[in-house]
């Protein structure tokens, strides 16, 4: 995929955590108003820093679409949550990493489970992808390999036996495909609850979607789809 496609890719990642937020509360807006709104097709920045994030700007031009009149109140509170804990103003974004860690990709944003904390406050989900050869995280990615991490943030301790969560994937390069469930490597056994699985992807240029449930003490947390672009080289 060329540069400017994986721009054009990344650049909708900002509309995306609106439009996962509309999903989520059953609403419905137009996609082309959202991006209308978020990004302007004059730009050529990247919205994303280096690790995945949404740069000051793109972070601005969430609030302001956020903070648009006609927008439901809880629709809103939604969107700024999910900004807060992309860009870890919330102090809580998953474990730190350690020094000389391997290369990842961010899923280009964050997702929402309804009644996930407690069984009743929404918890929000983040990924990340690590092409092999890396011994962290577990359970690693030998080389051709790609391992993926899903943290659902403020969450008990994930059980044992999972089984809901999945990532879909596709090598463009190779047309090599697969699904890769995620289960408990024992990463953050304190919580949060945090899954994470090895796909044999092969080298190029991978596209994923992960989804599905995380099974912690408390409960069983549904999550929306989030998705990457992931350069396994």
């Amino acid at each position: 995929m060329g540069s400017i496609a994986r721009r054009t890719a990344v650049r909708t990642a900002a509309a995306a955590v609106a439009l996962t937020a509309v999903s989520a509360l059953g609403l419905s807006i137009s996609p082309a108003a959202a991006s209308a709104q978020i990004s302007s097709p004059a730009s050529s920045q990247n919205p994303l820093d280096q690790l995945g994030r949404p740069t000051p700007q793109t972070q601005a031009q969430i609030r302001d679409f956020a903070n648009q009149p006609w927008l439901p109140a809880q629709m809103r509170d939604a969107i700024l949550s999910a900004l807060a804990f992309s860009v870890g103003d919330n102090g809580d974004g998953g474990p730190p990493l350690p020094e000389n860690a391997p290369v990842f990709t961010q899923f280009y944003w964050p997702t929402v489970a309804g009644s996930c904390i407690g069984g009743e406050l929404d918890a929000v989900g983040t990924a990340i992808a690590v092409p092999g050869p890396a011994e962290i995280p577990a359970p690693g990615a030998a080389a051709g390999q790609t391992a993926f991490v899903f943290t659902a943030l403020g969450t008990a301790p994930a059980l044992p036996e999972q089984g809901g969560m999945n990532v879909t994937w596709f090598n463009l390069d190779t047309l090599r495909n697969g699904v890769t469930p995620l289960g408990n490597y024992g990463i953050n056994p304190d919580g949060p609850a945090t899954l994470s699985g090895t796909a044999d992807t092969g080298n190029g240029t991978v596209v994923a979607i992960v989804s599905g449930a995380v099974r912690t003490e408390d409960t069983t947390c549904s999550f929306l789809p989030t998705a990457a672009i992931i350069d396994a080289r």
